[in-house]
């Protein structure tokens, strides 16, 4: 069990009181302790729970919490407030301009996630906005969006890749407005990218298996929200518990606490949510165990009660292998760390999908997968190798020699002494 700091069992015991799983004594209880308010405060914004512990705090209205931190976080709260207007402004414009050239499109997390879950724009910390369209219409969305001022970062053969390995591109935009926000938001820490970013999805990948007639399935059963007085279409809140549920399980090494507490706040804000249907997209997408294991860590960390059915699902299909809830600093059972490096991480986030299998023959597609990733790794040139050693165009098949020993020496411990000689 990892020892939690004060600071951090402060903030989780704030979430908790927010959803309504503690009670306001075992707060203030917490809140007697030696605390760094600084260091509380960096946490739950590093954490995208900043306006969650302003609220619980505020609710509290004790004078355990020094006056000059209620004044830091309600600052905090107002910019963060500013920003998603001003973003959710920005997705109001953008859906227009979709519609205007006949691409259905669905905006989700972000803006659509804090009023459809939290019941306002405010009360959720986001930075880019997703958007999802159709695969036929994907070119012609981009195009809208760079008529609107966005740009890629990426080469048309990297947004390729992407489009075909990630199902989505990221494109960004400056404007002054954008600019002079981030320079009101620099000292808070709160949002600090320089542009303006949406991710732009046709599809939304828990495996790597998944065939793209599946996510017809998220077209059906749109749920309409009032976002900024207009009406707008996004997934029904069973499709977005799924979602967030499979984005907690699917990636241990980059699990977002900010998405345990939209799961927390769907079930806590919804009582009579279909959970018959939740079961059966989880189980159409092939993702189920990735379902229930993010429902599992969601009710460890915060304490969330389930229906007696639901509870009884989650013991039968209880992983073989508890590395799946491995601990990191933030909590219990909250996240395992990935490792860092290409090949560590490809060997990683391939045992880890294993682990987590609906059908064990699904390994074989996974398996397959891997095996075509890593050999185009391993043998693709890449811009990389062009930027170190530039050569004609009549020599370009080198490169076939030269991308494979660069990965050695970057990767392997024996590549690198073969190429850099052994010491006497």
């Amino acid at each position: 069990m990892t020892t939690l700091s004060p600071e951090v069992r402060v903030l989780l015991a704030c979430v908790r009181f927010y959803l309504r799983t503690t009670t306001k004594s075992e707060v203030t209880c917490l809140l007697a302790l030696d605390l760094n308010w600084t260091t509380l405060l960096q946490t739950a914004i590093d954490n995208g729970v900043m306006p969650i512990l302003y609220q619980s705090l505020k609710a509290i209205e004790e004078d355990l919490v020094p006056r000059a931190v209620m004044v830091q976080l309600q600052t905090c709260n107002r910019m963060n407030g500013l920003h998603n207007f001003s973003q959710t402004k920005e997705l109001l414009k953008i859906l227009a301009q979709l519609e205007k050239a006949g691409i259905d499109a669905i905006p989700f997390k972000g803006p659509t996630l804090a009023a459809s879950v939290y019941g306002n724009v405010t009360l959720r910390q986001f930075n880019d906005l997703d958007i999802l369209v159709r695969q036929k219409d994907f070119w012609q969305a981009k195009a809208v969006l760079v008529a609107q001022g966005y740009q890629s970062s990426i080469s048309e053969v990297n947004e390729i890749e992407m489009f075909n390995r990630s199902l989505q591109i990221s494109l960004s935009q400056s404007t002054p407005e954008v600019t002079m926000l981030n320079q009101r938001f620099q000292p808070s820490l709160l949002h600090s990218n320089p542009e303006r970013s949406i991710d732009l999805h046709w599809g939304i990948p828990p495996r790597r298996i998944w065939k793209s007639d599946r996510f017809k399935r998220f077209w059906d059963n749109l749920y309409l929200i009032d976002l900024m007085g207009q009406p707008i279409k996004t997934f029904s809140l069973e499709t977005t518990l799924v979602i967030q549920c499979i984005n907690v399980a699917k990636e241990p090494g980059r699990r977002s606490f900010k998405q345990i507490c939209d799961i927390g706040q769907i079930i806590r804000a919804y009582p009579d949510l279909n959970w018959q249907s939740a079961l059966e997209l989880s189980s159409e997408l092939r993702s189920q165990r990735l379902f229930l294991i993010g429902l599992t860590v969601t009710r460890k960390l915060l304490h969330i009660p389930l229906p007696q059915f639901m509870l009884e699902m989650l013991m039968r299909n209880q992983p073989s292998d508890e590395s799946v809830f491995e601990n990191d600093t933030l909590g219990e059972s909250l996240c395992l760390r990935a490792p860092s490096g290409g090949l560590q991480v490809w060997w990683w986030e391939y045992t880890h999908q294993l682990k987590t299998l609906d059908q064990s023959w699904d390994g074989l597609f996974i398996t397959a997968h891997y095996l075509q990733s890593f050999f185009r790794m391993g043998l693709s040139p890449s811009e990389r190798d062009r930027e170190l050693l530039p050569l004609p165009s009549e020599l370009f098949f080198l490169y076939y020699i030269i991308h494979p020993i660069r990965l050695l020496t970057k990767y392997l411990p024996l590549g690198k002494s073969f190429v850099r000689g052994n010491k006497p």
